[in-house]
């Protein structure tokens, strides 16, 4: 799929290689439906495009299976400092495996 501005992504969107910003840091994994925190980071950083991943080639996710794994993953990181950038990785780390394994 061809490239992407960063001024047209939406959170839920699949990028298919990880965004990089300066010095190397990972600014949005690869694999996983992107965040509005994920697209506020690439714009902050000045990326101006990504390249997303196929889409007719993975499932949609069901929203209602994404919401409640975050639930269930939120449930679990109460209290936890989520705006931090190891502890938010962390966090989607687990959605995307709630989800992956399809529990809420």
């Amino acid at each position: 799929m061809p490239s992407l501005a960063v001024r047209d992504l939406r959170a839920g969107m699949v990028l298919k290689t990880a965004a990089v910003g300066p010095g190397g840091r990972v600014l949005a994994p690869a694999g996983q439906p992107l965040t509005d925190q994920h697209v506020e980071v690439l714009r902050a950083w000045g990326i101006e495009t990504v390249e997303l991943a196929n889409a007719a080639s993975r499932p949609a996710i069901d929203p209602k299976i994404l919401m409640a794994a975050q639930r269930t993953v939120a449930a679990r990181f109460h209290g936890q400092p989520t705006e931090h950038p190891a502890v938010r990785a962390l966090f989607l780390a687990a959605v995307a495996l709630q989800v992956k394994r399809g529990q809420p």
